[in-house]
């Protein structure tokens, strides 16, 4: 049976105005991240992987491309962190005030290997970019609870995305509110945070570069454009080499009528 449609409209949001009295982790409690045991603890008691798995390979999908994707799109800014599943931590000390975005960008954070993002290390930056792929069992959360906690740490686009609807809504920080972006005239939602345009193409999330309609490839796609272009190659190579043993074979021909006419 097809899960039915979520909704993806969020709760209307502010950020705090000025710094709360109490934690973070204490006003927006509902929101964040349980750990799924078995549970990878670090020497200071901070969770790290744990065992949550996708709820469908719908969901799977979507989570993975988009990680896929701007993997490769941003792989000339050795700065930048796309992380998919990633547990992070905003307040040291607390290891419950954790969060785990499907996907999320950060800025100049480089990419040494990590078991989980811990905010206090790091700069204090936070993701620039969070997208959530919504499910039966996380959407009520997603939609209603997290988009307050993602206000408040200041993250810059907040993403949500229903794959069986499918429905995709994207939104912006616009002071202390998260504001709806809205569609360009051809249809895509832009991001300013990636520089890309998110669409649903044949019912799957997708990103496209603004400035030349493309849509950037799944792994897939990727691989299929990696073999024809090995294939592309050989040909050529073929196709040289087949040229020089005819020029060969035309210079020898040439060497020998030139012996026969001396004779």
């Amino acid at each position: 049976m097809q899960p039915r449609t979520l909704p993806v409209e969020p709760t209307v949001v502010k950020a705090p105005q000025r710094k709360p009295s109490v934690p973070l982790s204490v006003i927006y409690a509902d929101a964040l991240y349980r750990p799924v045991p078995p549970v990878e603890y670090d020497d200071e008691g901070y969770p790290g992987p744990d065992g949550r798995v996708s709820e469908s390979t719908r969901h799977a999908e979507a989570s993975n491309y988009c990680f896929d994707a701007l993997r490769v799109w941003f792989r000339d800014q050795g700065g930048t962190l796309v992380a998919n599943d990633l547990v992070m931590l905003f307040e040291k000390g607390n290891p419950k005030a954790a969060l785990s975005p499907d996907l999320m960008v950060v800025f100049n954070a480089g990419n040494p290997d990590r078991s989980s993002y811990k905010v206090w290390e790091e700069g204090d930056a936070v993701p620039a970019f969070a997208l959530e792929v919504l499910s039966k069992r996380t959407w009520r959360k997603d939609v209603r609870v997290k988009p307050g906690l993602y206000a408040a740490l200041g993250i810059r686009e907040f993403w949500l995305f229903e794959p069986f609807g499918p429905r995709l809504a994207g939104y912006r920080l616009e002071g202390r509110e998260y504001t709806r972006i809205r569609p360009s005239t051809d249809g895509g939602l832009p991001s300013r945070v990636l520089g890309l345009d998110v669409i649903v193409e044949n019912d799957r999330i997708r990103f496209r570069n603004a400035a030349t309609g493309e849509i950037l490839p799944d792994h897939v796609q990727s691989d299929a454009m990696r073999v024809e272009a090995e294939a592309r190659a050989e040909s050529a190579v073929a196709r040289a080499e087949s040229a020089e043993e005819r020029a060969s074979q035309a210079e020898r021909r040439i060497e020998e009528l030139e012996r026969l006419l001396e004779r």
